[in-house]
């Protein structure tokens, strides 16, 4: 490939990137692929060799929150985790650890905040939530061992105040399991009470 081609793909990827960077932050599309698909979709481009991947999109997130909505993004930033912190107090006996977008830093108003719990059973979390009437929706949430393989889980999510929370329960034989983070599919990054504690005092 020439330099110019290099050049105009890079430029291509860095297109799509933005736009799907765009539609994530402003209208609450949590799916890096729908994004990408979507953004490509606007300019016309059918390649997906065209398509940045999910770290370069990531990066435009983040970009994207810092020139349009960097004291609103710190404000939400910090209402979600203090509200995960709240959950994960409530559910203190099941061992709760934060993860995904509100501990990377990336979350916007619409996030999910996810949090794993420990359980015997699924129907734990069920029976918790019924007896603190918190009503809730039962959903498949994908439990990435490698790229390709997962297991389909069952997550509990429920609203706090105007933030949804999804409780995403793993059994004693899934605690096993190194859990990817599918953005980039490396370890998935996880945070204890304390951790978020100490976390909330620097956001």
């Amino acid at each position: 490939m020439s330099k110019n081609s290099l050049k105009q793909s890079y430029k291509l990827r860095q297109k799509i990137a933005v736009e799907a960077a765009r539609l994530i932050n402003e209208e609450g599309i949590d799916n890096f692929q729908y994004a990408r698909k979507k953004a490509a979709h606007r300019f016309g481009i059918s390649d997906e060799h065209a398509f940045p991947d999910n770290e370069e999109i990531l990066e435009q997130i983040k970009t994207h929150q810092i020139l349009y909505h960097n004291s609103t993004h710190r404000q939400i930033l910090k209402e979600l985790r203090q509200t995960a912190l709240n959950a994960m107090k409530l559910f203190n006996q099941f061992k709760p650890r934060l993860i995904g977008s509100v501990l990377l830093g990336h979350a916007h108003e619409q996030s999910s905040i996810d949090i794993l719990v420990m359980v015997d059973s699924p129907e734990e979390i069920a029976l918790f939530l019924m007896e603190h009437e918190i009503p809730y929706q039962l959903q498949d949430w994908k439990l990435f061992s490698s790229k390709h393989n997962y297991q389909l889980i069952p997550a509990y999510q429920f609203f706090a105040g105007n933030y949804q929370v999804k409780l995403i329960t793993l059994s004693e034989n899934q605690r096993k399991i190194v859990p990817l983070n599918p953005v980039n599919w490396k370890a998935m990054q996880k945070a204890s009470i304390k951790q978020l504690e100490a976390l909330l005092d620097k956001t």
